[in-house]
């Protein structure tokens, strides 16, 4: 056993428990961190951007400075977390085509595994009639 497993209290693990972490280590540490650490740390930093433009209006004595910079900030803010992690809605996008709109600028978020490994989630809508055209190329 080592010292490390020894002060943390646990009991030395076996030989089926060390193949079975060799063989599902489990996710990626750069997915992990891409698809679900960041989130937290982004609505921090939105958050304290809202708390400097509200102090800066504050300071100025502005209502209408702070009512529009906040307004216009969680709009900015709201479309970079879109932009970021979206996801594809599947029922969705097998009866209707995406189209960008005001409060979805796009299809698949950046930093969403859909867009990481597009064909592992690959969606194809469903055909009113006839072959797929993807069959004959």
């Amino acid at each position: 056993m080592s010292a490390a497993a020894r002060s943390l209290g646990r009991p030395p693990a076996t030989e089926e428990e060390k193949q079975a972490a060799i063989a599902d280590p489990g996710v990626p540490w750069r997915d992990w961190f891409f698809f679900s650490f960041l989130k937290p740390w982004v609505g921090l930093g939105y958050l304290i951007l809202d708390g400097l433009i509200a102090g800066a209006a504050a300071e100025a004595h502005s209502v209408v400075g702070l009512v529009v910079g906040l307004a216009v900030a969680v709009y900015l803010e709201f479309l970079g977390y879109r932009l970021l992690w979206t996801r594809p809605d599947v029922a969705d996008e097998r009866t209707t085509p995406f189209h960008r709109s005001w409060y979805r600028p796009v299809r698949v978020g950046r930093w969403t595994p859909e867009a990481w490994y597009p064909e592992q989630y690959r969606i194809r809508a469903a055909q009113a009639t006839g072959p797929d055209p993807t069959d004959f190329l």
